[in-house]
């Protein structure tokens, strides 16, 4: 026990005092457990950046779960429950991480949260208006639907095939989008289930690539499993000229084709100006869960390129090409 406990504690990284804009005297003290699933990303930099804007000398205590549930529940059980009283706020990333943190946390310490697609679905609040207890975050959901209807301005598909994890509630939730997605735009759905385990991902991509599974596109859904195998699904679907759709900016990064995203980066904003409104007298459980107010269509040019498809001007109002 012994080493288990000094393992997971290992994983629990204090990081040093950030100070914005006002002087050290005059900037306001905050502790922040920062509860993270897969490391530091867009969003959480979003929230760091903007707290320090602020003024405020924030110092983070970051655990990092590393994409396993069981380190996460050690992270929380064994480093930030029995620290409880070191920290002014919980941060927590994502839905997983949120989920379990809300329950452990029950209630006890203000809990904001970034990045949860479905937070009444999944039970990290009541309701979107507001969550009556001592939480508020975002939500990064872009409906499918609002997704496929600007997609299919740009490619024409009839079959489309989508890579998901099962053990994922947010991969789930967007499969179900998808179909319902179907029916509204007259498209058939082929699953290519790819739980945690290379070796159906890899069966999949094969069946794709030697078209014993014909589609016309592919989408890949905000998945934590898929997101880190960005690089090779993006290379092998390109190789194979096979449109895909990615969900979340690092498909396109590595190779996917296209998709209608978020901005990660303001998101985390958004839940560090929850903190300072909640400094500021406002309960967190008042707030309405900040949403995506403007989308991105963010494109692969390397990719377009190669497959020689023509993006029409202007389908939304901000545009970023990746390479």
């Amino acid at each position: 026990m012994r080493k288990l406990l000094l393992g997971v504690m290992a994983a629990a990284v204090v990081v040093s005092l950030n100070f914005g804009g006002a002087s050290p005297a005059a900037a306001e003290k905050l502790r922040i457990a920062m509860v993270l699933w897969r490391g530091e990303t867009e969003a959480d930099r979003g929230f760091k950046d903007k707290l320090r804007e602020l003024g405020y000398a924030t110092q983070y205590t970051v655990m990092d779960a590393k994409q396993d549930r069981g380190s996460l529940r050690q992270l929380l059980t064994k480093v930030l429950i029995p620290n409880l009283g070191d920290f002014d706020y919980v941060y927590s990333y994502g839905t997983t991480a949120s989920q379990m943190t809300k329950f452990i946390l029950n209630n006890r310490i203000p809990h904001v949260f970034s990045n949860v697609a479905a937070p009444v679905r999944s039970k990290v609040v009541r309701s979107m208006d507001s969550s009556g207890e001592n939480i508020s975050g975002t939500s990064n959901r872009i409906p499918v639907s609002v997704q496929i209807e600007i997609i299919l301005r740009i490619l024409k598909f009839k079959r489309i095939g989508i890579l998901f994890n099962p053990r994922e509630k947010n991969s789930s939730l967007m499969r179900k989008e998808l179909y319902r997605a179907s029916e509204k735009f007259d498209f058939e759905v082929v699953d290519l289930r790819s739980p945690p385990a290379m070796d159906m991902l890899q069966k999949n991509l094969r069946q794709l690539t030697d078209r014993s599974v014909v589609v016309d596109a592919v989408y890949l859904p905000l998945d934590s499993f898929l997101i880190t195998q960005a690089g090779e699904i993006g290379a092998k679907l390109r190789a194979a000229k096979i449109p895909s759709i990615g969900a979340q900016k690092k498909f396109m990064g590595n190779g996917a084709l296209l998709g209608v995203i978020p901005d990660y980066y303001a998101l985390g904003q958004e839940v560090a100006m929850m903190v300072h409104r909640h400094r500021n007298g406002e309960a967190l459980g008042d707030m309405r869960i900040g949403t995506v107010k403007e989308p991105i269509l963010m494109i692969n040019e390397t990719t377009r390129q190669a497959l020689d498809i023509t993006i029409p001007k202007g389908l939304v109002k901000n545009t970023v090409v990746v390479y």
